[in-house]
C-alpha cells in the first residue's frame, strides 16, 4: 500500500494499543462493525477524521492523552493519505466545509439569540422611558396650569423692575460722567499742587524769589492744545504725565491734539510720540480721528503717515473707517485713499468692508464705484467675500448685485466661490441658487468648480446627487489626465461606488485612444488595489453583451491578463444564464477566447467546480461544439470518480441544463471510454444515487456494444460481490 497508509495504519494501531481491549469490544462500544475497524487498523481503507478522534479520546480517559504536537501530526498524516485517494480526499474536504458551515451556523444562531435577548431588553426599557416621558409631561403640564397665574404676577413685577433699572441705569451714566470730571479736576489740581511744590523748593534752595506765571495746567492744555502749545510741548507733557500714570489725560491730551491741529501737525505729532515710545496713546487717537475728522483729513493723514513710514497706523484707520463710516464715507475714503496713491490700503479697506459690514452696504459701496478707475479694487473685494462670506451670504450678495444691475459682480462672486470654496460648501451654494430660482446660476457654479483639482472632485462626487456626480465624471473622463482618471476611478472603488467607477472606466474607454487606455491601467496598478480588483468589479456590474466588449477591448489594447480575469470573473459567475451569454456574444464577435483551442486549454486547468460552471455556461448558450470540446479535453481520460462529482455537481441545482450536459458526457463516455470504465462507471452512478443517468447509460450502452457490455457488466458485479465477501 501507499507509504501515507501503511503510517497512518501503524500509528492508528499503536495508539489503539493502548486501550488493551479487543476490536470486537470497540467496535461494540462504537456502534460499528468488527471488520470495518480491523480494515481501518490494517489498512485496508482510510477511517474517517471521527474514528481517529473517538480513539484519541478514548485513549485520554484511558490517562494515556496524547500531546497536542502528536495529534496534529497525526491529522497531517490522515490527510497525506487521504490525498492517495482522490474520492476520499474530496469527501474529506467536503466533510471539513460541511463541519465550518455548521461551526458557523451554530455561532450566528448564538449571535441571533443574544440580538434577540438584548432586543427585547431594549424594547422594555424604551417602554419603560417612554412611561416616565408621559408621566414628567403630564407633570410639567399640570405645574405650567398651577403657575401660570404666578407667572403673570411675576411679569408685572418684572416690567415694573425693568422702568425702575432704566431709571437707576441712567442716573449711574451721569454719575459716571459727573466722577470722570471731577477726577480730571483732581488730577489738573495734583498737577498744579506738584507744580507750586516744585517751584517752591527751587526757591528755598537758590534762595531766590522767582517772578512768573504759572505753568499752565493740564485741563488749559486740553482746551487750548490747538493754539498755544506744540509738537515738542505736548509730547513733553505726555511723557510727564506717563510718569506720573496719568496716562488717561496723556491720551486724551493727544485725542484732543490730533481733532484740533492741522494734518501736518498732526502726523508730526504721531510720528514724534513713536519715536518717544508712547505708541498706545497715538493709537488712541486714531479712530477718534476717523470720526470727528473728514474724509479728506483722514486720507491727507494716512499719507503723511505712510510717507513717515508709520504704515500701521495707516491700518488703523482703515479699520476705524471699516467700523465707524456710513457707506458713502466709505466709497469716499477708498477713492481718497487711491488718490493719495495708497491703492493697497484702499483695496484692504473694500475687502474689509465685503468681509464683515452688512451686505447693502458692500453693495451701496460695490455700486458707487463700479464702471471706474476702482473697478478692479471692487473685484478684488468681491473675490475676498466669496472666498468668506458663509453660503447663505453668498446667495443673498448675488441676488442683490442683479437687483443693482451688478450682474458681473454675480458671474464673479460665484465664478471665485467655485474656484475657492470647499466642495461641501459648492454644493450647498449650489442647491440654495437652485432653489432660489438661479438655475443659471448654479450651473455656472457647477461648471466652473469642476476646473479644480482631482483632490477637489473626489469629495465634490460624494456630496452631490448622482445625475451631477456623474456629470462631473463624464467631463473628467474626456477633459482631464489620464493619472486624474485613475485617482477617480479608484476613490470611487474603495468607497464601494462600484457602478460609477465602472461606467467612468467604460466612458474613458470609448473617448480615449488605445495607447491612453494602456496609461490608464498603467496609473490604476500604482495605487491600491490595482487595476485587476477595479476590472472584476466592472464585470459584475456589466451586462453579458457589455462584458464581452469589454474583454474584446482588453484583447485590441494588449492587455491579456486583464482579458483573462475578465472572462474568469463572467463564466465563473453564479448566475449561469448571464455566463451563457456572455459566451454568446464572445463566439459572435469571434474573439480568440472562444475558439475552441483556447476553450480547451481553459479546461485542462480547471477544477469540478469551475468546469461544471463552464458547462452549464456553453450548454445555456446551445456552443454544443464549444462543449463536446471541454468533454474530450477533460472527462475523456479522467478517473471515473470525477465524471460522477461533475455529474453531482451538474443536477444538484435541478436544472435541465445539467441533466443535458450530463447526458452529452456520458454520450462521449460510451464513444470513447473502454467498456471497463463504462461499467466502472454506471456502478459509481448507482453508489452516488443517480439511478435516471445511471439508467440512461446502461440503455445507451447496451444499444451501442450489446452483449460485450453485458459481459462486462456482469465481470464488474461478480468483482464487486467478491470485495464484499473478501
Amino acid at each position: 500500500m501507499a507509504p501515507q497508509k501503511r503510517a497512518l495504519a501503524e500509528d492508528l494501531r499503536r495508539i489503539f494499543l493502548v486501550l488493551g481491549i479487543s476490536v470486537r469490544r470497540y467496535a461494540g462500544r462504537r456502534y460499528i462493525t468488527a471488520s470495518s475497524v480491523t480494515r481501518y487498523l490494517n489498512g485496508e481503507r482510510i477511517p474517517p477524521w471521527d474514528f481517529i478522534a473517538g480513539v484519541i479520546a478514548d485513549v485520554q480517559e484511558a490517562q494515556a492523552p496524547l500531546t497536542p504536537g502528536a495529534e496534529a501530526a497525526l491529522r497531517e498524516l490522515h490527510r497525506e493519505a487521504l490525498k492517495s485517494n482522490q474520492h476520499s480526499s474530496e469527501v474529506q474536504a467536503l466533510q471539513d466545509k460541511l463541519a465550518e458551515a455548521d461551526e458557523d451556523t451554530r455561532r450566528i444562531k448564538t449571535r441571533e439569540r443574544a440580538l434577540e435577548e438584548a432586543l427585547r431588553d431594549r424594547e422594555s426599557q424604551l417602554v419603560g422611558v417612554r412611561g416616565r416621558c408621559r408621566n414628567l409631561e403630564t407633570q410639567f403640564e399640570e405645574q405650567r396650569l398651577a403657575h401660570r397665574a404666578e407667572v403673570e404676577l411675576w411679569q408685572s413685577e418684572y416690567a415694573w423692575l425693568q422702568e425702575e433699572c432704566g431709571d437707576l441705569q441712567e442716573q449711574v451714566i451721569y454719575l459716571q460722567e459727573a466722577l470722570a470730571v471731577a477726577r480730571a479736576e483732581l488730577i489738573a489740581a495734583e498737577d498744579r499742587c506738584h507744580r507750586l511744590e516744585t517751584r517752591l523748593e527751587i526757591v528755598e534752595e537758590l534762595g531766590e524769589q522767582e517772578q512768573g506765571d504759572e505753568a499752565p495746567s493740564i485741563v488749559t492744555m486740553l482746551e487750548e492744545a490747538d493754539r498755544r502749545s506744540s509738537v515738542p510741548e505736548l509730547v513733553r507733557a505726555v511723557g510727564d504725565l506717563e510718569l506720573r500714570t496719568r496716562k488717561a489725560v496723556a491720551s486724551e491730551l493727544v485725542r484732543s491734539a490730533s481733532q484740533s491741529r492741522t494734518i501736518e501737525e498732526v502726523a508730526g505729532l504721531l510720528a514724534a510720540l513713536r519715536q518717544a515710545g508712547f505708541d498706545a496713546h497715538a493709537q488712541t487717537a486714531l479712530p477718534a480721528m476717523v470720526m470727528v475728522r473728514s474724509v479728506d483729513d483722514s486720507s491727507a493723514l494716512a499719507r503723511e503717515l505712510f510717507r513717515e513710514g508709520l504704515e500701521e497706523y495707516v491700518l488703523i484707520l482703515v479699520q476705524a473707517s471699516v467700523k465707524f463710516h456710513q457707506p458713502e464715507d466709505v466709497t469716499a475714503f477708498v477713492v481718497a485713499l487711491h488718490q493719495a496713491g495708497l491703492p493697497q490700503h484702499a483695496e484692504s479697506l473694500l475687502q474689509a468692508v465685503a468681509v464683515v459690514r452688512p451686505l447693502p452696504d458692500l453693495v451701496s459701496v460695490s455700486l458707487a464705484l463700479a464702471e471706474g478707475e476702482l473697478d478692479d479694487t471692487v473685484t478684488a473685494a468681491v473675490d475676498t467675500a466669496a472666498a468668506q462670506r458663509s453660503v447663505g451670504d453668498l446667495v443673498a450678495l448675488s441676488i442683490t448685485l442683479r437687483d443693482s444691475c451688478l450682474g458681473r459682480y454675480a458671474d464673479r462672486l460665484q465664478a471665485t466661490a467655485a474656484a475657492t470654496r470647499s466642495a461641501s460648501d459648492v454644493a450647498e451654494l449650489i442647491r440654495s441658487l437652485s432653489s432660489h430660482g438661479l438655475e443659471r446660476d448654479a450651473e455656472c457654479v457647477f461648471e466652473n468648480t469642476q476646473n479644480r483639482s482631482v483632490g477637489h472632485l473626489i469629495p465634490l462626487i460624494h456630496v452631490l446627487r448622482d445625475g451631477r456626480a456623474w456629470t462631473v465624471l463624464s467631463q473628467a473622463a474626456q477633459r482631464r489626465p489620464l493619472n486624474d482618471v485613475a485617482v477617480l476611478i479608484n476613490e470611487l472603488y474603495m468607497a464601494g461606488r462600484h457602478q460609477l467607477a465602472t461606467d467612468l472606466l467604460m466612458l474613458t474607454m470609448r473617448t480615449r485612444s488605445d495607447t491612453q487606455i494602456r496609461q490608464l491601467i498603467s496609473a490604476l496598478d500604482t495605487v491600491t488595489p490595482g487595476s485587476m480588483a477595479v476590472v472584476a468589479a466592472a464585470v459584475r456590474t456589466l451586462t453579458p453583451q457589455e462584458a464581452a466588449a469589454f474583454l474584446t477591448r482588453m484583447d485590441r489594447y494588449g492587455l491579456p491578463e486583464h482579458a483573462q480575469t475578465i472572462f474568469r470573473c463572467a463564466v465563473y459567475d453564479d448566475l449561469v444564464g448571464h455566463a451563457g451569454l456572455f459566451l454568446t456574444a464572445l463566439a459572435k464577435a469571434g474573439s480568440h477566447h472562444a475558439r475552441l483551442d483556447v476553450l480547451r486549454e481553459h479546461a485542462s486547468a480547471m477544477g469540478i467546480e469551475t468546469m461544471a460552471q463552464l458547462m452549464l455556461a456553453l450548454e445555456s448558450a446551445l456552443l454544443t461544439d464549444h462543449l463536446d470540446t471541454v468533454i474530450q479535453a477533460k472527462f475523456l481520460e479522467c478517473p471515473v470518480l470525477d465524471i460522477v462529482l461533475l455529474a453531482s455537481r451538474l443536477i444538484g441545482g435541478g436544472d435541465l441544463r445539467g441533466d443535458r450536459a450530463v447526458q452529452r458526457v456520458l454520450d462521449h463516455v460510451i464513444r470513447v471510454r473502454s467498456l471497463t470504465d463504462q461499467a466502472a462507471l454506471l456502478a459509481a452512478l448507482q453508489s452516488a444515487g443517480i439511478s435516471a443517468h445511471a439508467d440512461w447509460l446502461m440503455a445507451e450502452a447496451l444499444k451501442t456494444h450489446g452483449r460485450h457490455f453485458k459481459a462486462q457488466l456482469k465481470r464488474e458485479e461478480t468483482k464487486r460481490g467478491r470485495r464484499v465477501r473478501s
